[in-house]
């Protein structure tokens, strides 16, 4: 697979498709895009206006579709479509609605893309990519969601700036539910190779106050920027970028990706939620198992047993 002859579709023309579409085309991370929206007109507004910036950077085409037809040999499929997440509810909080919509776009997506790796950023993710993963007929490792990947970044930026490294030099996951449950493993941090128990913190602060502080920040980032402005797009529109390098370029980067759990985390087999991945031209190369506490262990299981639940009553 290569870059020069790859084409990436994305369904859902919406502030996150939108920008999704536009993000590949300034990152030029292929050679054709595809938006996809059910709604032609608003596909063409979106794919049109994303084109004029096409002749100050290089020749590529965006191709707005309301034919699914239009997906087939895509080499990724980004689904962006659902009900948005509206202020004060969580993202638990539009599984209903958008439980039927994944379904049906997966039976499309089998019947004209059926090799094609799916990536799923719909919320809630961890759900939405559990459904899609059931209703399709592609093997599993061509299908995951963006999991904690957003999460992670944020985490290890902020954290970086804080203890004045480079946020490559930052080691850290934030893994489980896309979501409130969602936690940082910090007894597997590590900053440029040195524990993070054993690196010097600025001076008068304490590991555990950084560490509580951190993992609010985390949780919060992303309601806190719905409510200003009504929904987040850039940073997740990166995301997709990153991911969809790490397949075209083969890349093999790791990221903790919405997948089933392996069975060494002790969760069950069923439950999707973020965990670290291999992600390569074969989509899920493999699943990585992270070292973790006991009271870690028990956050896994309680993020685990909360999106059961809300699969078994609203999936």
């Amino acid at each position: 697979m290569s870059s020069k002859t790859s084409k990436v579709g994305v369904i859902g023309a919406g502030n996150v498709g939108a920008n999704v579409a536009n993000a590949l085309v300034l990152l030029r991370k292929c050679v054709t895009v595809v938006l996809f929206d059910r709604t032609l007109s608003k596909a063409e507004g979106q794919a049109w206006d994303i084109g004029d910036s096409i002749p100050l950077l290089q020749e590529m085409d965006i191709i707005p579709s309301n034919q699914y037809e239009d997906l087939a040999d895509s080499d990724v499929i980004v689904v962006t479509v659902g009900v948005q997440q509206k202020q004060g509810q969580t993202r638990l909080d539009t599984l209903k609605d958008n439980a039927e919509i994944m379904r049906s776009t997966m039976k499309e997506l089998d019947r004209v893309a059926p090799d094609s790796i799916v990536l799923i950023v719909s919320n809630p993710v961890d759900i939405l990519t559990r459904i899609a993963i059931a209703s399709s007929t592609r093997a599993e490792n061509l299908i995951f969601g963006s999991g904690t990947v957003l999460d992670t970044a944020r985490l290890r930026y902020q954290l970086g700036k804080r203890l004045s490294v480079a946020l490559q030099d930052v080691h850290v996951y934030v893994i489980g539910e896309h979501g409130d449950s969602e936690f940082v493993v910090w007894s597997n941090a590590f900053i440029g190779g040195i524990p993070l128990t054993e690196f010097t913190i600025p001076q008068g602060e304490k590991l555990e106050q950084i560490q509580q502080e951190y993992t609010e920040l985390t949780r919060k980032r992303g309601s806190s920027i719905s409510e200003r402005k009504g929904n987040t797009s850039y940073g997740i529109s990166t995301v997709v970028c990153q991911l969809v390098d790490s397949i075209l370029q083969d890349e093999k980067q790791i990221f903790p990706v919405s997948v089933r759990a392996d069975s060494n985390y002790g969760i069950g087999s069923e439950v999707v939620l973020g965990l670290p991945c291999i992600i390569s031209s074969i989509g899920i190369e493999r699943q990585l198992v992270l070292p973790r506490n006991a009271d870690e262990q028990r956050l896994l299981e309680e993020s685990a047993t909360k999106l059961n639940q809300a699969y078994d009553s609203g999936a």
